[in-house]
């Protein structure tokens, strides 16, 4: 997307057409199921059931229903962590086929007409190795949330990790593989795994639990000091590209007000891991522009989080990431809407 021009690249478009391609996607999905080259996830695989209800404070964005709050979804049939498949390709996109089949199961993303007319045959055999079943391949978000927390799950990690081509070329994965000792493989051309361990999403997506941050606490070695009382810690997308879709946040007065009151400004888009590990001692209050960088409060100890969103762009993934890091006080402010800066003083001014 990077050669996309601004206009184009922003959530107002991006969000539609990200739908339309969907809807494309899913004829095709249709077709080659009835072939029986594809498999699709079985209903049974993802229906889903509610359980309790994380509150939050502040503005209801425009999907969020009309609670202040989300309810926890997961699956009624619990996914085994992994499943072994024996003679897996893996393609450079992301698919797994098994005896002429791709399997949605096995496979990175929900396959589209590229990945179903992808050249799998193999020029490359592995004894052995890990591959990740996902829904998403682009951003740091889904780098947490979809490969990193279901390695967390493994007992050992006792092969290499095969990743799809894009994924395995972003630079938090070279850092992360370096970091932690993991041998993660780009897959630039289909790879036959004769002995393949694949593991599942056990979670629905968005809707993290305690268990699983504190595991993916334990993989990422995040043991941060407790922060400084009355401490503040921003995390500006001022400056920063999206890797999906760019948003529009009124970045520069939040970091005005912030540094007004003592706090710290980190601009996210110039931010290296050690600027967040540093970052450990100002945490205590975290504000943050709804984006994929608030996951690295996982190497922090925040008491309360105030997140910014726009009625354009909003998942509900980072308010249960925060309830499962022990957030209790958790605020959500909308910045298409008025007076956002004498809102944002109100929740500060409260002890």
């Amino acid at each position: 997307m990077a050669s996309v021009p601004a206009f184009f690249r922003h959530s107002k478009i991006q969000a539609p057409l990200a739908r339309l391609r969907s809807d494309v996607s899913g004829v095709w999905r249709a077709l080659f199921s009835a072939t029986g080259k594809y498999a699709p996830l079985a209903k049974e695989d993802i229906e889903t059931r509610q359980e309790e209800f994380v509150p939050f404070k502040g503005d209801i964005p425009l999907n969020a229903g009309d609670e202040y709050g989300q309810r926890r979804h997961a699956y009624v049939k619990p996914r085994p962590v992994f499943e072994e498949v024996e003679n897996l390709v893996v393609t450079p996109g992301g698919g797994a086929w098994k005896e002429g089949v791709l399997y949605e199961r096995y496979s990175a993303e929900k396959p589209g007409l590229r990945m179903l007319m992808a050249d799998r045959k193999p020029s490359e055999k592995a004894p052995a190795g890990i591959f990740i079943q996902s829904e998403h391949v682009d951003t740091f978000g889904d780098w947490m949330a979809e490969y990193l927390t279901p390695l967390a799950q493994l007992p050992q990690i006792d092969a290499p990790v095969f990743l799809p081509a894009s994924m395995a070329a972003k630079g938090y994965v070279r850092r992360d593989g370096a970091r932690l000792g993991i041998e993660f493989r780009g897959v630039d051309r289909p790879v036959l795994i004769e002995r393949a361990k694949v593991l599942r999403q056990p979670r629905v997506l968005r809707y993290w639990r305690a268990e699983q941050v504190q595991a993916l606490k334990e993989l990422l070695k995040a043991n941060p000091p407790p922060p400084a009382p009355g401490s503040l810690l921003y995390l500006s997308r001022e400056g920063e590209q999206s890797e999906v879709a760019d948003r529009t946040y009124p970045s520069l007065m939040v970091e005005k007000e912030v540094r007004a009151r003592g706090g710290k400004v980190l601009r996210t888009a110039e931010a290296s891991l050690e600027d967040y590990l540093d970052a450990a001692q100002y945490a205590e209050t975290l504000l943050y522009d709804h984006g994929s960088a608030a996951y690295n409060m996982v190497y922090w100890r925040p008491r309360r989080a105030i997140e910014f969103v726009s009625d354009d762009w909003w998942v509900n993934a980072f308010l249960f990431f925060a309830d499962g890091l022990g957030v209790r006080d958790y605020t959500i402010l909308c910045t298409d809407r008025s007076g956002l800066k004498q809102r944002l003083a109100a929740v500060l001014d409260v002890d």
